[in-house]
C-alpha cells in the first residue's frame, strides 16, 4: 500500500511541477521518471520549452511570446489598406491580428508577387472572381522562327470581350497569311516588322512597324474582321502583343490559315482557281506552319514600298497603322503622368471595334477612381501596380501586377490603378471592345453634384467637398 501511495504522491508532485512549467529541472522528478520509465509521463500543460514530450506542431517557440506575435503581423497599425509587408521574410496570411502563419509549404515566390492574395486589405469583401492572368503562366508554343503564348477565356473566364497573345518572330520570319472572324489589334513590344493586307475592294496596304526606340512610343495596328494580312519580322526580329475582339479566341471558326485552307481543298479545284497546272501545287504545306522562315531577306526597315505590288484598285483609304510616336502626350490634370488615347471616333478611324489607351503613371502616382461602359482589359508593360475592383453589393478584391500581367475589370466595376514604386514609372495599356474610349471619374462626379448631397452621404463638411476637382484628374500625383 505504501509504495502505491508514494507513486501517487510523486505523480501528483510531477503534475503540479508540470503546471508550473518546470518538470525537467527537478532532480527528484528526473530520477523518478528515469526509474518508472514510461509508466508515468508528465502532463504538458506548460510552455513548449518546459515540455518533456515534443510538440507535434512546428510553430516556432518565439510565437508563444505576445511581443513576437505582434511583430509577425504584416503591417504596423493603423491599417488603412496599405500593402502588407513582411520585412523581407516569406509572406504569411496574417494581418492586423487576424489569420495565422503557414504550417505547411507555400509557393513563396508567387505569394511575394501577390501580397493582396495572402493578406488582403480589410476593405476586400464578398466573392469577386479572379480578374488577373500572367502570360508567364500561359503555355508557350515553340515554332521554327519564333513562339507564341495566349490568354483566352479558358485562362481568364471574366474576359469575355477580349483575348490576347504575345507573338515573337525571329529575324525575317513570317506569321503565316491568315484572317480572323474577329478584329486583330497589335502593339509592337519590340523590334521591327512589316505588315501587309487588302480590304474587301482589293485595295492594298503595306507598312513598316517598330517598337519603342530612343525614348519614342511604338506603333500599333488594327485589322478589321475578315481582312487578310501578313506579318514579317525584319532584321531586328519582332515581338507583338496581339488583341482579339472575342475572349473565346481559340474556338473553331475564328482563325483561318491560307495554307491550311488550300491543303483541305481538292488540288484540281485549287489549280483551276489559280489558273495553274496541278503539278505545281505539290509543295503546299499539309499542316499550317503558323510561323516560318523567309528564304530571302526582305528590304530593310523603311523600305516597305520596294515590296509593294502595284494595285490597280489603289490603297486602303484609312491606314491600318497608328504611330504612337506622332501622337502628343496628354498630361494628366492630376499631375501624376500622361495618357495617349486611340479610338475610331477621335484619331484612328479604322479601329471601330477597339479603343485603347497608353497610360504612363509617375512613381507613387494613381490612375484615379473610375469606371467604364465596356469591360477594360489591362496589360502591364513595365512597373508594378495594385488595383482594387469594386463589383457592387459590398464586394471588392485587390490585385497586384508585374510586367506581362493581364487583367479585366468588367463593365462598370469601379477601380483604380496605383503605381507601387517610389522611383520607377508604371506603363500599361487599357483596351476596350468599343468604338470610343469612355470613362467616368468619381472625383469629378462628386465635385459636380450638389455639395450638401455629398456631404450628407459621406459625412464630410462642404468645405472639404469644395476642394474636389471638377475636371477629370485621370492620374493623381
Amino acid at each position: 500500500m505504501l509504495p502505491r501511495l508514494s507513486h501517487v504522491l510523486l505523480a501528483a508532485l510531477a503534475l503540479s511541477r508540470t503546471i508550473l512549467a518546470e518538470p525537467s529541472a527537478d532532480d527528484q522528478l528526473k530520477a523518478f521518471f528515469a526509474r518508472e520509465r514510461v509508466a508515468v509521463k508528465p502532463v504538458n500543460f506548460g510552455r513548449r520549452s518546459a515540455a518533456t514530450t515534443p510538440t507535434r506542431h512546428l510553430r516556432p517557440e518565439a510565437f508563444e511570446d505576445e511581443a513576437a506575435l505582434r511583430k509577425r503581423d504584416s503591417l504596423t497599425p493603423p491599417d488603412v489598406g496599405q500593402v502588407a509587408d513582411w520585412g523581407g521574410s516569406n509572406p504569411q496570411p496574417v494581418r492586423n491580428g487576424a489569420g495565422d502563419t503557414f504550417l505547411a509549404n507555400s509557393n513563396h515566390q508567387i505569394d511575394a508577387q501577390n501580397p493582396d492574395n495572402v493578406a488582403a486589405p480589410p476593405t476586400d469583401s464578398g466573392t469577386v472572381p479572379n480578374l488577373k492572368w500572367s502570360l508567364s503562366l500561359s503555355h508557350t508554343r515553340l515554332l521554327k522562327g519564333g513562339w507564341v503564348r495566349e490568354q483566352t477565356i479558358t485562362d481568364l473566364p471574366p474576359s469575355k470581350d477580349l483575348a490576347a497573345a504575345e507573338l515573337r518572330l525571329s529575324p525575317n520570319a513570317y506569321r503565316e497569311l491568315h484572317w480572323h472572324r474577329v478584329a486583330e489589334w497589335g502593339y509592337i513590344l519590340n523590334g521591327t516588322g512589316r505588315i501587309s493586307a487588302i480590304d474587301e475592294n482589293g485595295r492594298s496596304f503595306i507598312s513598316d512597324v517598330h517598337g519603342p526606340t530612343n525614348g519614342t512610343d511604338p506603333d500599333i495596328y488594327y485589322f478589321p474582321p475578315g481582312v487578310p494580312h501578313s506579318i514579317q519580322a525584319l532584321e531586328d526580329g519582332l515581338e507583338i502583343l496581339l488583341i482579339f475582339t472575342d475572349g473565346n479566341f481559340d474556338a473553331t471558326g475564328t482563325t483561318f490559315m491560307l495554307s491550311d485552307w488550300l491543303a483541305r481543298t481538292p488540288l484540281e479545284v485549287v489549280a483551276q482557281n489559280f489558273g495553274v497546272n496541278v503539278s505545281l501545287l505539290g509543295g503546299i504545306p499539309q499542316k499550317d506552319p503558323y510561323v516560318f522562315d523567309s528564304t530571302v531577306a526582305p528590304p530593310p526597315f523603311g523600305h516597305a514600298s520596294e515590296q509593294a505590288v502595284k494595285d490597280p484598285n489603289g490603297q486602303v483609304p484609312s491606314p491600318y497603322v497608328f504611330h504612337l510616336s506622332d501622337q502628343e502626350r496628354k498630361s494628366a490634370p492630376g499631375g501624376g503622368g500622361w495618357v495617349k488615347i486611340q479610338d475610331s471616333v477621335t484619331n484612328f478611324p479604322v479601329s471601330t471595334l477597339l479603343a485603347s489607351a497608353l497610360v504612363f503613371v509617375e512613381p507613387n502616382g494613381l490612375r484615379e477612381l473610375h469606371w467604364h461602359t465596356s469591360d477594360e482589359w489591362l496589360y502591364i508593360i513595365s512597373g508594378n501596380a495594385r488595383a482594387t475592383a469594386f463589383a457592387g453589393s459590398s464586394s471588392s478584391r485587390t490585385f497586384d501586377f508585374q510586367p506581362g500581367d493581364t487583367a479585366v475589370f468588367p463593365v462598370s466595376y469601379g477601380h483604380y490603378v496605383k503605381n507601387l514604386s517610389p522611383t520607377e514609372p508604371l506603363i500599361y495599356l487599357e483596351l476596350f471592345k468599343a468604338p470610343k474610349f469612355v470613362d467616368f471619374s468619381a472625383t469629378q462626379w462628386l465635385a459636380l453634384t450638389p455639395r450638401q448631397v455629398v456631404a450628407d452621404l459621406l459625412n464630410l463638411s462642404t468645405s472639404v467637398i469644395e476642394t474636389f476637382k471638377t475636371e477629370k484628374q485621370v492620374i493623381v500625383a
